[in-house]
């Protein structure tokens, strides 16, 4: 694996990686030794472009409204729907169920993506986007919840 997938896979920043890599290199050359896709079914865990079983009774509403039951979602929908509602309970579920570094990862990649395309377009009306992603208000607030999670 990479020093990326092993970070995404068990939840690890990357600083503790690079730590790893020079205080505890049997342990770090083991987990670079590893198959991704192995590793990654050996402990049940989920990419952000995987699809999954979604059920809607983890969080407080559904947001996925085509069924109340239990439907196949993709990570990244379900991560990204969910942080847009603000809510501090299911974004701790996200966390909990994902974890903290695959939420942020979907935070960043979406405000990045919004940041660099200009404006939001709500409505048929485009509110312009200025500045810096990681300075919107919004998304310092979504990362709080994350970080204090």
């Amino acid at each position: 694996m990479t020093q990326q997938q092993i970070s995404r896979l068990l939840d690890v920043p990357d600083r503790t990686l690079r730590d790893w890599k020079s205080n505890r290199h049997r342990l770090y050359t083991l987990l670079e030794s590893l198959e991704y896709d192995e590793a990654k079914q050996k402990i049940n865990a989920a990419d952000t472009d995987d699809v999954i079983i979604f059920d809607p009774r983890a969080y407080s509403t559904n947001l996925f409204w085509q069924t109340n039951k239990k439907s196949q979602q993709k990570v990244y929908a379900i991560i990204s729907n969910y942080l847009a509602s603000m809510n501090v309970d299911d974004i701790k579920t996200l966390c909990n169920q994902f974890g903290k570094n695959m939420v942020k990862s979907v935070l960043t990649d979406k405000y990045k993506k919004m940041y660099k395309k200009g404006h939001i377009s709500t409505s048929g009306i485009d509110i312009p986007l200025s500045g810096s992603y990681n300075q919107n208000n919004m998304y310092k607030q979504i990362v709080g919840v994350i970080n204090d999670y």
